[in-house]
């Protein structure tokens, strides 16, 4: 059996040679994504999914989920909907888990409705996920499905409808 080497970044964690090797990371905080989720305004908002998910999975698995929202997002850029794309995800994660929500979550809203991670041209879709969104999804003009948040626990894999 041939091993690969790992390589590990500074603060990672190893067991003595021969072992297995693990490899941490630090969760995404809010103010991390913009970076991650920026795209050309040309292109749709796909590329949101992952940063987005694995946030949401961050979340749910730390011990202090009130720390990954403290600091606010900052982007200079051209999309209207990133912002409030972060910001319809952590209401609903802190109202889900009773964590204050911070000040600058009201502040992004949509120029226009959006259902995130819908491309334009599904439009049967589209009107199902703003007929199921969650409730919070109405003020910040970006829909979001309610089971999105439960990436990360046992009920992500339960039937969403």
């Amino acid at each position: 059996m041939v091993q690969a080497t790992v390589t590990q970044p500074a603060g990672s964690v190893s067991s003595e040679a021969g072992g297995p090797s693990f490899v941490s990371r630090v969760p995404l905080t809010a103010a991390a994504l913009p970076p991650l989720m920026s795209v050309p305004s040309s292109v749709d908002v796909a590329p949101y999914r992952y940063p987005l998910l694995q946030f949401i999975v961050d979340w749910n698995v730390s011990a202090n989920p009130a720390a990954l929202i403290a600091e606010p997002p900052v982007y200079d850029g051209d999309d209207p909907v990133l912002l409030p794309a972060i910001a319809v995800v952590v209401h609903a994660l802190a109202a889900k888990a009773e964590v204050q929500v911070p000040e600058w979550v009201l502040a992004h809203r949509a120029p226009h409705e959006v259902a995130l991670f819908v491309p334009d041209y599904q439009r049967a879709y589209r009107s199902w996920l703003i007929e199921r969104s969650h409730p919070l999804s109405e003020y910040h003009r970006v829909h979001i499905h309610p089971r999105m948040l439960d990436k990360g626990t046992p009920d992500w894999w339960l039937p969403w409808d």
